[in-house]
């Protein structure tokens, strides 16, 4: 059942850490913290999730043990576990993707996405802070660019930062991109062209390049 739409958990950096963590079968349900823990019979590690963009893209409730939304095609009796990218991120840091109290953004009636996150940040800073580097705890995001303006790339794609392994951070160096760890889900691909796990662990190389920012959530109970 969900919580109430709108919600935000007062998570801490480690805990926000721990949540991608555990999304990426880095850590244990028990690690989680008691806001996501003990709801029905939650394995003791993260299922495999599948990508999924429009209809059925989890993010809508951060006291659930994992970012999926859980659903049967009519007449099956198989559970499907699909989320994008953005029900990662709010999973990650305890927001539900839908905020029609707090969230004002021109266009998105309450809605967040790697576009409504950036405007928001530039343009209010109600709910999310732009930060200068990356920081464990922060999403990095890119925009959407569907007239391939700018990077090619018609969908955004953002991810939570878990570590990033360098003192120094320049964002013309390669070396410092692949040093960020990202937990997020993405469209991967099986050998034979079937969907594969979209719940991984990997670095913020596919992010270089694409005026990708960084996010601080700064939303409050």
């Amino acid at each position: 059942m969900l919580t109430q739409r709108g919600t935000v958990l007062a998570l801490t950096i480690d805990q926000i850490v721990t949540r991608w963590l555990y999304l990426c079968g880095k850590r244990k349900l028990a690690d989680l913290d008691e806001y996501a823990r003990g709801r029905g019979v939650a394995p003791l590690v993260c299922p495999p999730i599948y990508y999924l963009l429009h209809e059925h893209n989890g993010g809508k409730d951060p006291s659930a043990p994992d970012p999926a939304d859980r659903w049967q095609n009519p007449g099956s009796t198989f559970v499907n576990r699909t989320a994008d990218c953005v029900a990662a991120v709010a999973w990650g840091q305890g927001w539900d993707r839908y905020q029609p109290q707090r969230f004002n953004v021109p266009g998105y009636e309450g809605w967040i996405n790697t576009d409504s996150a950036r405007w928001e940040a530039a343009n209010r800073g109600e709910c999310f802070e732009r930060i200068a580097r990356p920081e464990p705890g922060a999403a990095i995001v890119y925009a959407s660019d569907p007239q391939h303006h700018s990077h090619g790339i018609p969908v955004g794609h953002i991810g939570g930062i878990t570590a990033y392994h360098l003192a120094e951070w320049n964002p013309a160096d390669p070396a410092c991109w692949e040093a960020i760890e990202v937990a997020n889900i993405a469209a991967y691909k099986n050998p034979d062209d079937t969907p594969a796990q979209a719940n991984r662990l990997t670095t913020g190389a596919h992010w270089q390049g694409k005026d990708a920012w960084f996010l601080r959530s700064i939303m409050k109970p």
